[in-house]
This record gives C-alpha cells, sequence and structure tokens, in this order.
C-alpha cells in the first residue's frame, strides 16, 4: 500500500510539473529551432515531408514557426517538420528564414509566480516563457480589458474602422468586406475610406491583427512596447538603422538641423515619445521614399506647408485625406502652426502624438491602433490600416537591436475576457472575393417579402394547407450554394437554412422560417421577445449604426415575426436603426401583437446617427426656439434624468468631439 502511494504521489508531482511549465503534451518532442515564412501568399502545411503528402492546411506570410530538429530530405526539398495546430506538419525549408536556435527554458519559480499572479492565461505563458528564455530581464505586463474579445472584435471589424490597401498584389480580394457601405453594388468597386484606395478589412484579417498571441514571438513583441523617451533605451545609432534606406536616411533640407536624425532625436526629447515610434510613424505615413503628399510642400493653395504625422489626414468635408490634413497643418494656435516649416511639422507632430495617444494611456503601437484601453473605446485610434502596428514592429525590433540584449524593456500586453482558450485566428488564403451575397432568393418562383442581400433571415407564414415549397437562391459568379430545393412543410414552425460559400470560401449562412398554420381553429401562440436590447415603453440599447437586419434577427422573436417601420409608417427592410422608427411584433397568424417606439440617444432628427445637425437641434430646443417632441425629445435627454438640459448637450458635443460615446 505504501508503494502505491509513493507512485501515485510522485505521478502526481510529475503532472504538476508538466502542468506549471506549460508542456503541450502532443508536442511530447523538444522543439529546437524557430523561422519566419517567408511567402507572398501562403505556405501550405504537409502531412509528410514531401509534395506527394496532402497538405494539413496553410501558414501566412511571415507566421512564426516552432521546428523540431534538423531539415530532413523529401523529393525536390529539404522540409522542417513544425509544430502545427494540436500536431506536426511538415514545410519546405527554403520558404522559411530568419532560423533561430531556441534558448532553452529553465524553471523559473519567481517569472512563473509572477506570469500567475497577472492572470496571464495559459495560452499566453507558453509564449512568454520562449520570450523569457532569450530575454530574462524584459517585464511583461498582463492589461486586462474591460470588454469580451468578440466585443472588440466586432467594433474594430466596423465598416471604415480598419482598413486594407486595393489594389496592391500583396492584399488579396479575400481580406477585404463587401459588407453594407463597403462595397458598391452599382459600379462594382470597393468603397475607398481614405486616400491611396484604402477600403474594409475583412473581419477575419482584423481578428488576425487584433489577437495579441499571434505576436507574441521576437519579430512582433515590439507592437507592445511602451513608446515613451527613455534616453538609456533609446539613441541616435538605433534610430539612424529605421531611417537608413528611407527617405531620411541623409540630410535635413532646413537650416535648422543638419540631419533628419537630429530633428527626430529632438523632438523625442521634447514630447517624450520614442524617436524609434516618431521614426516609424513618419515612415509608415509617408513611405520609405517619401512621397506622401503631404510633406511635399507643393498642393496647390498649401504650397510651403508640412503634416510629417498625417495629423487629421482623412477625407472630409469634399477635401481629400492630404488637403484635410494641410488645412489643419496651415492653421494657427496650438502645437507650433502652422508647420510651414518641416522642423515645425516633425516638432508639433510629435507633440500632437504625445499628447493625443501616448500620455492618455495609447502607448503602445497596439494601442494606438486598437483604442481598447481608453474609455472612449475604438475612437481615437492613429491609423486605419489594420496592419498599421504589425509593420511598425518590426523597424523598432530593428532600432532595439542596437541596445544592449538584456535591457529590461517593458511590454504592456492585452487580456480580453472571455478570449478563446488557444488562438485560432489566420489570415485568409484564398485569393478569391468575399462575395457570399446572393442576389434573389425565392420561393415558388417569387422574390421573397422583404428581400436584401445583407438580410440573412427571413419569415413568412403558409395556409395549413401548403405541405411544401420551392426554395431557390441566385448566388454571384464564382460561389455555390446548399440546402435550396423542394422542402417538406411540418405543420408549425420550419426553419430552413441554406450555405452559400464565396468564391474565398467564407461562408454565409440564410434563414427561412416558415409557419405552416395548424389544422383546427386554435388561436395563434403569444409571441415572445428575448432581447438584449432595453425594452420598456420604448427600445433603446441599440448600437449606433446598426442594420435593420441585425436589429430585427437581435430583437429575438419566438413564435412570430418583427417588422420596422419608420416614422411615415412605411416598413424599413434596409438601412439603419434610427429614432422615431418602431417595431411592431406579429403573431404566426400574422395579427399585431406589440408596437413599440425606437430610441437612439443623441439622434434627434432621426437618420440614425449623432452628427452637427443634432447638436443645433438640441441647442434649438433649449432656446424654445423649436421643441423637440415624442422619441425625439426622449434621444435627446442624453443621461436619462427626465429633462433636456445644457448637461446633454455637451454629452452630444463631446461625442462628436470623440472625447467620449454617448451610451445607448
Amino acid at each position: 500500500m505504501n508503494r502505491i502511494k509513493k507512485y501515485i504521489s510522485v505521478i502526481l508531482c510529475v503532472v504538476m510539473f508538466v502542468t506549471c511549465i506549460g508542456i503541450n503534451t502532443v508536442h511530447a518532442e523538444q522543439a529546437t529551432h524557430t523561422g519566419t515564412v517567408n511567402v507572398s501568399d501562403a505556405l501550405n502545411v504537409r502531412k509528410g515531408p514531401g509534395t506527394n503528402y496532402n497538405s494539413l492546411g496553410t501558414l501566412s506570410p511571415n507566421a512564426e514557426v516552432t521546428i523540431y530538429g534538423e531539415p530532413v530530405t523529401g523529393g525536390d526539398y529539404k522540409w522542417y517538420k513544425i509544430a502545427y495546430k494540436s500536431g506536426y506538419g511538415y514545410v519546405a525549408s527554403n520558404y522559411i528564414i530568419n532560423v533561430k536556435e531556441i534558448p532553452k527554458y529553465d524553471y523559473n519559480a519567481d517569472f512563473e509566480a509572477n506570469l500567475t499572479k497577472q492572470n496571464f492565461p495559459e495560452s499566453y505563458k507558453v509564449l512568454l516563457r520562449k520570450l523569457h528564455a532569450a530575454h530574462p530581464n524584459w517585464v511583461f505586463l498582463a492589461d486586462h480589458l474591460s470588454m469580451t474579445w468578440e466585443v472588440a472584435v466586432r467594433e474594430e471589424s466596423k465598416v471604415g474602422k480598419s482598413l486594407v490597401q486595393n489594389g496592391v498584389s500583396s492584399i488579396p480580394d479575400s481580406w477585404k468586406s463587401m459588407a453594407d457601405k463597403a462595397y458598391n453594388w452599382t459600379d462594382g468597386k470597393y468603397v475607398s475610406y481614405d486616400s491611396g484606395n484604402w477600403v474594409t478589412a475583412e473581419r477575419e484579417v482584423v481578428e488576425y491583427y487584433l489577437e495579441p498571441r499571434n505576436f507574441l514571438n521576437e519579430n512582433y513583441i515590439y507592437m507592445f512596447l511602451d513608446q515613451t523617451y527613455n534616453p538609456n533605451l533609446q539613441n541616435a545609432e538605433g534610430l539612424q538603422k529605421i531611417l537608413k534606406g528611407t527617405f531620411m536616411e541623409g540630410e535635413f533640407p532646413e537650416d535648422t538641423y543638419e540631419t533628419y536624425n537630429d530633428v527626430i532625436m529632438d523632438a523625442a526629447k521634447k514630447s517624450g515619445v520614442s524617436p524609434y515610434v516618431l521614426a516609424a510613424s513618419i515612415i509608415i505615413e509617408q513611405g520609405v521614399n517619401g512621397t506622401g503628399g503631404s510633406i511635399s510642400g507643393k498642393i496647390k493653395g498649401y504650397e510651403g506647408y508640412y503634416n510629417y504625422f498625417n495629423v487629421r489626414a482623412y477625407a472630409s468635408g469634399g477635401y481629400d485625406a492630404v488637403t484635410y490634413g494641410l488645412i489643419y497643418a496651415k492653421g494657427s494656435g496650438s502645437l507650433g502652426r502652422p508647420w510651414n516649416t518641416r522642423a515645425k511639422s516633425i516638432l508639433g507632430g510629435a507633440e500632437h502624438y504625445a499628447t493625443g495617444y501616448v500620455k492618455r494611456g495609447q502607448d503602445t503601437l497596439y494601442y494606438k491602433k486598437f483604442n481598447v484601453i481608453t474609455p472612449s473605446f475604438y475612437v481615437n485610434q492613429y491609423m486605419t490600416n489594420v496592419q498599421g502596428a504589425y509593420l511598425e514592429s518590426s523597424k523598432l525590433k530593428s532600432a532595439y537591436s542596437s541596445v544592449n540584449s538584456d535591457a529590461a524593456l517593458t511590454f504592456s500586453i492585452p487580456v480580453y475576457k472571455e478570449m478563446p482558450s488557444e488562438n485560432k485566428t489566420a489570415l485568409p488564403t484564398s485569393k478569391g472575393a468575399n462575395n457570399y451575397y446572393i442576389t434573389d432568393l425565392k420561393v415558388n418562383g417569387s422574390t421573397i417579402e422583404g428581400f436584401d442581400r445583407y438580410k440573412n433571415s427571413y419569415e413568412m407564414i403558409v395556409s395549413k394547407d401548403t405541405s411544401s415549397i420551392a426554395f431557390s437562391a441566385v448566388v454571384p459568379s464564382g460561389a455555390s450554394v446548399s440546402g435550396t430545393g423542394n422542402i417538406s412543410l411540418s405543420e408549425g414552425k420550419n426553419t430552413i437554412t441554406l450555405t452559400v460559400t464565396a468564391a474565398s470560401g467564407k461562408k454565409a449562412n440564410y434563414t427561412l422560417s416558415v409557419f405552416r398554420e395548424e389544422g383546427g381553429e386554435d388561436s395563434a401562440p403569444e409571441p415572445t421577445v428575448e432581447s438584449d436590447y432595453k425594452i420598456g415603453t420604448y427600445v433603446s440599447g441599440i448600437t449606433i449604426g446598426t442594420n435593420v437586419g441585425d436589429f430585427v434577427k437581435n430583437f429575438g422573436v419566438k413564435n412570430g415575426t418583427a417588422k420596422v417601420f419608420n416614422s411615415a409608417n412605411q416598413q424599413k427592410t434596409s438601412g439603419v436603426i434610427a429614432t422615431g422608427d418602431k417595431v411592431v411584433v406579429y403573431n404566426t397568424k400574422n395579427e399585431q401583437t406589440l408596437s413599440l417606439n425606437i430610441v437612439i440617444f443623441g439622434d434627434t432628427n432621426g437618420d440614425g446617427k449623432v452628427s452637427i445637425v443634432d447638436l443645433a437641434r438640441v441647442q434649438k430646443h433649449l432656446l424654445e426656439i423649436s421643441l423637440l417632441k415624442n422619441s425625439q425629445n426622449t434621444a435627446a435627454d442624453t443621461n436619462r434624468d427626465g429633462k433636456i438640459s445644457i448637461v446633454d448637450l455637451a454629452r452630444v458635443q463631446k461625442h462628436l468631439l470623440e472625447i467620449s460615446q454617448i451610451a445607448q
């Protein structure tokens, strides 16, 4: 008995040790090296060492791989055995660069205790242990964020929020969104949201660049690095590594400084922002060759004005992004404006970046792109390029290679609520478009009532004599569909699902709920509403910009249907939800059972958004020039205290200035 207890004790100790150091029991073999995928599109992962083996999947460009042992020969290539998903795979070694030996991680009780104290998830710990083995003095801080992972992905994926460049070979169509307002079906073009033809990124692309665990490696950990200026860690030598090969490598074209290195180092000292970050930002904004119009000094009407950091350079008021940014540069006031010299633009832009971002908490490249850290979430984001933090982090790595590798760098790493236990995000690898939007949906040969390509769910009622329907869909070129045909119906509710697969491989489901009347004269069951929205005397809690289809879907009617009507009592099947709309609930016999007005707080003119027009309407109400009535009056009471006051006016102003958002 004692011997059995002893064996059990030993086994438990081994299990506890394995758990502590995070060994993946599936990958029991000892990893030896890491490397970086060097392809322009995607790299096949094979089941064995040769092209005759089936593909297990693909790896994205610049992905980091974990290698086991030396390459083996298979056909015309040599192959690395790598960790892939929960097992192993093989990749051609000639497509793997930056192969480095993995430093052995010796279990460190203090380091492990610190990770646990900060509540780093286990999936983070596995990656941080590798970094700790190579850089034992690096400090990793867990930023536990207030939002869930799903909410962050949804908000950062909204149309116009995170962009990719259109018309370049490195960005396939599968990376581009074709959602409502992201694609123009009339001219067949993606909608541009920034100069240079930048278009909305597909959700999976946003999710990949938002996922912190994709970048906890030697190449990209720098996107989480503290951006404040530290003369012990940042110097002119490191800065020159970033500037080398760019338009800023040599002399400064003005008498105030000898070189770009000199002016950027001075801007860092005065603003308190890392010179490496400032340099990387300028290169991203103006290009390696400095071809950005914002620094040409030759734009008509704005000759001699410069905007190196593209401050407020976005299309607005009929102006393109460059011109609108130069309007700001030509203005007077703070930050040394007008920026009528290159030096003023660099110094003033650095101070703008310091006060507008670094000093308010957006103090890493990651938070600079994705504002998930300050109270006005998802706004005040320095760049729309979804790859921005990723691209700039590689430049920082180059600069910090001049610093002693034992330096105690500090990295603030975001941890979202309700994250998946393991990172499963990957970039789309197909070049095909994400066009899974059906162009027509028919029942018995006729287009279904309320059809809209962006609407994914439909409902209809048929008589008890209808035993089947013919269900068909017209899909775009290159897409396929399943789930159509002659469908038999049972009495009561029937749910029919069809799946469209786009050329990119992405799938979308469309559902049709058919209510077949039951025999007899029994009354229809009372509909019920199970919704995340706030339902009382009116419906609120609706995110600004929510489209009609999503609202109806999320309204959650059971044993019935919901329809939206505008203030003129006309049914809305597309567009966005606005103040003055109403939602009407019907039972399975199409009898109305409930009608509620809808309120979007801050939207007083009923267009579904908060604009300068709404600010003016609240002002006129307070001055008793023109009084708001009914739902519009309720929408103006943004703090819900039962009256409209100067406080409500201020809240609308702050919303427009992106200082704080009006809660719904």
